[in-house]
């Protein structure tokens, strides 16, 4: 078996080429690749790479990880693996202002990875973010330029998205 960093390696790689439902999916995968371990410990893995359940479109669930800053705080020499915060994220259908909450629908079930990854750009024109089943509130900075939030989420969201929300950012 081998160590921890390279096994949270193999999990990144499995759960971003596989539609995993349960931990028994995750086990047999671990194992194919010779990674034999407990329950126990893919449970503390998958907490500690901060995995979360999400709806997925056959009405099932499935792990994902919202961004890698959990592997890369266990391995300082890791790669970069491909994550949802490598790309925009395609879960999001609208986005809408209101003084100074953002709202951003997303499909069931994935406003929690969202916001997670929006938290992680860390960026000092948006406080926090509170995610329910399938919208984020997004709490942004007194006096914050909208066009540069704007900017930011052009990064962040899907152009059409981006695109059809744009009058609330002028």
């Amino acid at each position: 078996m081998g160590s921890r960093t390279s096994r949270l390696s193999i999990i990144l790689e499995i759960l971003s080429h596989n539609n995993i439902s349960c931990q028994d999916e995750l086990l047999k995968q671990l194992a194919v690749r010779g990674y034999i371990v407990t329950q126990a410990t893919l449970s503390r893995d998958l907490k500690k790479l901060r995995t979360i359940k999400v709806a997925d479109d056959m009405g099932g669930y499935r792990y994902i990880v919202p961004g890698d800053s959990a592997l890369k705080s266990t391995a300082e020499e890791s790669e970069s693996l491909p994550t949802l915060q490598s790309a925009l994220h395609p879960a999001a259908t609208s986005i809408a202002l209101s003084g100074n909450i953002m709202v951003i629908k997303t499909r069931n079930g994935y406003a929690s990875g969202l916001a997670y990854d929006l938290d992680l750009l860390a960026s000092p024109l948006i406080l926090g973010t509170i995610p329910g089943a399938d919208t984020v509130f997004a709490i942004i900075a007194e006096g914050a330029s909208r066009k540069a939030l704007y900017d930011l989420m052009c990064s962040f969201l899907s152009r059409e998205v981006m695109e059809a929300g744009r009058h609330y950012f002028e």
